[in-house]
């Protein structure tokens, strides 16, 4: 193959031979496999096991809390729409987990987290708090503090008096 430019022409090197083997000096690097994993990675994953099923029996309770029959009709027929947002907002309480997969960093999905937490509560007092004498009442009020431990105990959510991640403040 030649290269032309500017009159001037390129003749790649020629090959001295095969290359040598790898692992000997000016051989391709071999690959090397890491050794075990070391240091407390038990630490870290109970955390995330912990989001992860508080985030189901949030989106569990308050589909349940939502579609059980009382009183001969669920609460689909009065919440109509927010029923939709709140389940929505459960939804949005596994973002700590699905994080990596979404390619979220994990203050970020605290914050999705944190927002869904915030329509499970706006539910709540909306249409939950006005009918808390009914049996459904107490389920979709159990989801719906679950879906807040979930913004509390998520990873990504910054200590009190600790610097702020950099990023928008917005």
């Amino acid at each position: 193959m030649t290269f032309q430019h500017s009159g001037m022409s390129h003749q790649p090197p020629p090959s001295a031979g095969p290359p040598p083997p790898s692992g000997h000096p000016g051989g391709p690097p071999t690959a090397q496999l890491p050794g075990p994993v070391t240091g407390p990675t038990h630490q870290m994953v109970r955390p995330h096991v912990a989001v992860t099923l508080f985030a189901a029996a949030s989106l569990l309770a308050v589909a349940i809390g939502i579609s059980v029959p009382e009183g001969g009709h669920n609460a689909w027929h009065t919440v109509k729409a927010w029923g939709g947002v709140a389940l929505v907002a459960a939804a949005l309480t596994f973002a700590p987990s699905v994080g990596s997969a979404l390619r979220l960093t994990a203050y970020r999905a605290w914050q999705v987290a944190a927002a869904g937490a915030a329509g499970l509560a706006l539910y709540w007092v909306l249409f939950v708090l006005p009918d808390i004498a009914k049996n459904t009442s107490l389920i979709t009020t159990l989801g719906v503090a679950a879906g807040i431990v979930v913004a509390w105990i998520a990873p990504g959510r910054h200590a009190p008096g600790a610097p702020r991640p950099p990023g928008p403040t917005w």
